[in-house]
């Protein structure tokens, strides 16, 4: 899928030009050894049948920071920087049906398990080339497909995620709830999920990657939203806040049973809106879930729903959560929702407790002045008559 369709709004061509500035200058070779970060990708296009692929650069040595979104995060990376990154990778592909099974998936099996990078012999069937993928997922620019690939030793492979694979009878729910309660990272979990390791043997096969964040961030969340719910109400309002590439997140919690809201706010002259006027999108869920796919929000709505839970179970409370995320002209590539798990996760550190509902309602309205009729109007939680009274203002 390429930039122009996933960035609604700006045009591909002015995606590309953008990119094409910090992408690469050097020419990209059909043979070379290189070492994977390491990073797996399955596309999405012509489902049931998509390429499967391991990503690279061109080049040996140390590939961790390729795909490392916390530490870009951490180190305030710029969207240059990381695009820059990621452009430099080639995914070096091969097309299967998603129940297939052969040698190369093997390796990319391997791969996903790895816990440092793996080097690589890469023989492409010709020079790779230029068609920038990303959006839900990590921009990725070059790829060919696959002549010869050879794995330069055998993978020190994450133990857990190995057991897990050899774990045939245990379901996929069961398989991503053990590897997260035990310490694997959501992005470790999701790279196996997708090329097809987890679950019980029948129900195996190559996901998507941008089918698998989604699908693997619903999964932690909801282990973690049963146990949340039993915990003890947060006993005020907290407010966080956090920036990060352009999208300014405001995160609160509100006593109560829980809730989550995610309200985007998409400016005019961000990659997602070339409009005039800034676009508004929502998703919400109540106490007992969702029935159905978050279609306004999409995959945010998913990162950002894992990134308040996790922080909720670490402090052993429930709450409502209400985040809003301020999209700005600054944001003018889509890196993927990693940019809002990590964002939110950073938010949850210094915090400032508000009296009532109307003081959430008064912190929006003195960030988004121009914009809070429409935020109320189209908002749950901030027209809900169900938290605490104790929260309400009632002069």
């Amino acid at each position: 899928m390429s930039y122009g369709k996933l960035a609604k709004g700006i045009s591909e061509k002015e995606a590309r030009m953008k990119l094409q500035k910090v992408m690469p200058a050097s020419d990209r070779a059909k043979d070379f050894n290189g070492a994977s970060p390491p990073s797996v990708f399955v596309g999405s296009h012509g489902y049931p049948k998509v390429s499967a692929g391991i990503l690279s650069p061109q080049h040996p040595g140390d590939s961790r920071l390729f795909d490392s979104p916390g530490q870009w995060k951490k180190s305030n990376y710029s969207i240059e920087r990381i695009a820059s990154l990621r452009t430099s990778l080639v995914n070096s592909k091969k097309q299967f049906k998603v129940k297939e099974a052969d040698s190369f998936l093997d390796d990319t099996k391997e791969v996903a398990m790895a816990r440092k990078p793996v080097d690589l012999e890469v023989s492409l069937e010709k020079k790779p080339g230029q068609s920038i993928t990303g959006g839900r997922a990590k921009p990725v620019s070059a790829s060919g497909d696959v002549k010869k690939l050879t794995l330069g030793e055998n993978p020190s492979v994450e133990r857990k995620l190995e057991d897990m694979f050899y774990d045939t009878d245990a379901k996929s729910e069961t398989a991503v709830e053990e590897l997260y309660s035990s310490g694997v990272s959501n992005y470790d979990i999701q790279q196996s999920f997708s090329v097809g390791m987890l679950g019980e043997e029948q129900n195996r096969k190559l996901v998507p990657t941008r089918w698998s964040i989604t699908a693997t961030d619903d999964m932690i969340s909801k282990q973690l939203r049963d146990s949340v719910r039993t915990n003890q109400e947060l006993g005020e309002i907290r407010y966080f806040q956090s920036s990060y590439v352009g999208n300014n997140f405001h995160v609160f919690l509100i006593p109560g049973n829980w809730e989550f809201e995610l309200i985007e706010l998409k400016k005019s002259g961000s990659v997602w809106n070339s409009m005039k006027n800034t676009y508004i999108a929502q998703n919400y869920e109540p106490a007992t879930g969702r029935k159905n796919y978050a279609e306004e929000t999409a995959g945010a709505y998913y990162a950002s729903r894992l990134s308040a839970l996790e922080y909720l179970n670490r402090i052993n409370r429930r709450a409502k959560v209400l985040i809003v995320r301020d999209v700005t002209p600054e944001y003018w590539a889509p890196l993927g929702v990693w940019v809002i798990r990590e964002a939110v996760r950073d938010a949850f550190g210094d915090y400032r407790e508000l009296e009532s509902m109307r003081d959430v309602k008064q912190s929006i309205s003195d960030n988004f002045r121009f914009l809070y009729s429409r935020i109320e109007n189209c908002s749950k939680l901030m027209g809900s008559r169900q938290q605490s009274l104790s929260y309400y203002d009632p002069s």
